[in-house]
């Protein structure tokens, strides 16, 4: 027996397979994923052969997983930032705006179920791309000798943060009926956790303490370090968590309307 949010799921799905958008916007991320990629291994190489250049960086200890692996996964969750602006802004707010919607709530599918399906559809679709990008691994390993662990902890944080972001893009599109307000609550929402950490450094006592318990980047950094910390685990599920939550308050908020 298929699970609740399983229609809505395959429905999503299908949307996002038939979309010429979404095959505009993986292109364009690859493309950018590969742009750097290139240029960070070029980068690296010229450090390699060049001893003076090392000292300049203060690089001297250099290390092709340091290097290369962190600042590569750590473009890819920056690109995510634009990314899932794009991929969720249409799931409620194109519902509301052609009138879907109010058939939808008015189905026997609980909220959670109608989000859960969207957002896991978006995920799957996100996890596509995170597939695509094996092949950044595969040419380090042809190149060189990567830590497997550490790559593997950073598609796990990869990974987490997708999910953290599509969960507050769904948040963002329950809350208005235009796809570019939602996109542009989503982007805005996700800079200011990712950037709020910043803040931590001037700030002291317990606002310093909160920014930085809150910051996005600050959760993701061990991830890239190979290292898996409980709390960055819990963060990024429980933000996913947070936000699906408020967006069934908001479904919920409608149902008298409907």
């Amino acid at each position: 027996m298929s699970p609740r949010f399983y229609p809505v799921f395959r429905r999503e799905i299908k949307a996002y397979v038939q979309s010429p958008a979404i095959y505009v916007l993986g292109g364009l991320y690859f493309a950018l994923a590969g742009l750097f990629f290139h240029d960070i291994l070029v980068y690296f190489a010229q450090l390699s052969m060049n001893p003076n250049m090392r000292s300049m960086t203060g690089m001297n200890e250099l290390n092709l997983t340091q290097f290369v692996v962190r600042n590569t996964f750590g473009l890819l969750s920056f690109l995510m930032l634009f990314v899932a602006p794009i991929l969720t802004m249409r799931l409620i707010a194109e519902e509301k705006k052609s009138g879907t919607f109010e058939l939808l709530v008015t189905c026997p599918i609980r909220d959670w179920d109608l989000l859960l399906g969207k957002f896991l559809a978006c995920l799957s679709m996100v996890g596509a791309f995170l597939v695509v990008c094996l092949v950044y691994p595969i040419v380090l390993e042809i190149l060189g000798q990567p830590e497997t662990p550490v790559i593997a902890s950073c598609y796990l944080g990869l990974f987490l943060i997708s999910a953290s972001y599509i969960a507050f893009g769904l948040f963002a599109s329950s809350v208005t009926e235009n796809q570019m307000v939602s996109a542009i609550i989503c982007f805005a929402g996700l800079l200011t956790f990712y950037l709020v950490g910043d803040l931590a450094s001037v700030e002291t006592g317990l606002v310093g303490s909160v920014f930085d318990a809150v910051s996005i980047r600050q959760h993701s950094m061990n991830f890239t370090k190979g290292v898996i910390e409980l709390q960055d685990v819990a963060y990024f599920v429980l933000f996913s968590l947070f936000f699906l939550f408020l967006s069934a308050k908001v479904l919920q908020s409608r149902h008298w309307r409907v």
